[in-house]
């Protein structure tokens, strides 16, 4: 592992140094942070085009919603190698073109902060202030001429006392990704655009606050690094117990899996206090080999409780979205809204199995996973009328328009139907099929670059589990009916309390960016063998 990896770096250093067709090479100076704006400079090479094209990303994998960066672009130039500045025409919000292409030795351009946006969510944007920068990379990087399949290279100029964390490969020579990083390298390389925009860099002084403490630790055959950045304290302690418990998600996920789909992961969290956080909408974005989260810098035991399970919902992506998709996830248009009905796959199905996993591999304990159920069942009764009369199929379609009420539900109803889906499954096959079985053979197909069409979702579902679900499709994903949680609660022998129904929930709960609430869910467990077996299978008891 580690030679492989030193090897990598190598003939990255190499490559920077020799001309290559059709790459690019950025760096970002980071020294006007306080002005909330970051310089970037793009050296394109081996381009030739006579009209050159830069465009920058309308949309954010993960995030769904159209938000067009290049809104946040400003003083865009492009220079020949005398320094004579080249005709540049901006087409749109997010494309420019510059004549004499073949002449440009250089663009220059400022990202503005963006993460009061209120078209997408702050995970998904650029916070650029005087102690603190964390950006999305399609809030600051697009491609050139059109070509996504261009190699990229990254320098962040920083602060010296600055520590930054970046989920790319690095470019440096001599430098290995192992444990107790110093987070001070700087130099970055990306295979394509994707790689590229599908990695979030964070900044900030390491002495403070505010500041950013850090973690590296080794599960299996992967490195992890942890880096927490806060206006307050993140205490030792506090960080000793959030990385136990990722240690404890990321061995229950790939266990569950039996893959381990990177060499090393990254977990980027800016958490502020409450009195800093920008926005009640928290929550977590997924990328290719890291995640990146806005959580407020709570106490540990209501941080374990409100936000544990938005770290297995991000790591369950890594094969849930990042690899099992719809051929409309990938490969990436950057330039169209994303229309697809498979979201309740995505996201829905992902919720779910955050929750159960976390309750199979004694994370948590059931009771937490029975206290979800009470959560989306209390807030599918109290949702937006608009949302209740859409189909899972037609909220997916809806995420991208980034209505808050309406996404909620989305992330409420997806889990729910998911537990109906199990269900459903380990019944008409006396427990001997289940999701599970689902999850693992679209794991297997999506190894081999499978994607699946949107209307073939649910027959791919049908053949693998060997269960006609025609109906349940028409009703609870194609269709609108009420969803009937008690009957299919009542498969596990799980009989709710009417009472618990009108629990309080709080404190404000989050997952991929949509607010939730929490409470208890007092519960009834039947002890028959049948009930037993299937619960064991669902949570482990």
């Amino acid at each position: 592992m580690r030679i492989r990896l030193l090897a990598t770096t190598l003939l990255c250093a190499l490559l920077w140094t020799s001309a290559q067709a059709h790459e690019l090479r950025y760096s970002v100076d980071l020294g006007q942070t306080s002005l909330h704006q970051v310089h970037v400079t793009l050296t394109p090479v081996g381009f030739k085009s006579k009209q050159a094209v830069f465009q920058m990303p309308i949309w954010a994998p993960g995030a769904y919603s159209v938000t067009h960066y290049g809104r946040y672009v400003r003083e865009f130039h492009a220079f020949d190698k005398a320094g004579t500045e080249l005709p540049v025409k901006q087409e749109n919000d997010d494309r420019w073109s510059i004549a004499n292409g073949q002449k440009i030795a250089k663009i220059e351009y400022d990202v503005l902060d963006s993460h009061s946006d209120t078209t997408s969510l702050y995970f998904a944007m650029a916070n650029m202030d005087t102690n603190l920068f964390f950006a999305n990379a399609t809030a600051l990087f697009g491609y050139f001429d059109d070509d996504k399949k261009a190699p990229a290279y990254v320098r962040y100029d920083k602060p010296a006392a600055w520590k930054l964390v970046c989920a790319l490969a690095p470019s440096k020579a001599g430098y290995v990704q192992d444990t107790n990083a110093t987070f001070q390298n700087t130099d970055f390389y990306a295979k394509d655009y994707d790689e590229l925009a599908d990695a979030p860099v964070m900044a900030a002084p390491a002495d403070g606050p505010p500041y950013m403490v850090t973690r590296s630790f080794r599960e299996g055959s992967a490195v992890y690094d942890v880096a927490i950045a806060s206006d307050v304290t993140f205490s030792t302690a506090k960080l000793d117990s959030l990385t136990s418990y990722l240690r404890k998600i990321v061995h229950a996920e790939t266990d569950f899996f039996h893959d381990t789909p990177y060499d090393h992961y990254t977990f980027v969290v800016y958490s502020p206090s409450l009195r800093r956080t920008p926005t009640f909408a928290q929550g977590a974005l997924e990328h290719m080999n890291s995640s990146d989260y806005m959580l407020s810098n709570f106490a540990w035991p209501m941080l374990k409780r409100s936000f544990i399970s938005i770290y297995s919902h991000e790591f369950f992506h890594l094969w849930n979205v990042k690899r099992i998709h719809s051929s409309l996830l990938g490969p990436f248009d950057y330039t169209q809204r994303v229309k697809t009905t498979s979201l309740w796959l995505a996201e829905g199905v992902t919720e779910y199995y955050s929750r159960t996993l976390l309750s199979r591999y004694s994370i948590l304990s059931p009771s937490s996973f029975y206290d979800a159920i009470g959560l989306w069942t209390a807030t599918l009764r109290e949702g937006a009328d608009s949302a209740k009369r859409k189909s899972l199929e037609q909220l997916s379609i809806d995420e991208s328009d980034f209505h808050l009420d309406e996404a909620e539900l989305f992330y409420i109803k997806g889990p729910l139907v998911a537990l109906m889906l199990d269900l459903e499954i380990r019944s008409r096959t006396n427990n001997k099929r289940t999701l599970d079985d689902v999850m693992f053979a679209l794991n297997d197909e999506a190894k081999h670059g499978k994607t699946f069409k949107d209307e073939d979702l649910i027959h791919k579902v049908e053949k693998i589990s060997g269960v006609d679900l025609t109906d349940f499709n028409n009703r609870y994903i194609h269709g609108t009916d009420t969803l009937p949680i008690s009957r299919y609660l009542s498969m596990i022998g799980v009989t709710p309390h009417r009472e618990s129904e009108e629990a309080e929930v709080n404190p404000p709960q989050v997952a991929s960016g949509h607010a939730k609430r929490e409470g208890p869910m007092l519960i009834d467990l039947d002890a028959s063998p049948a009930a037993q077996a299937m619960r064991k299978g669902i949570v482990g008891e």
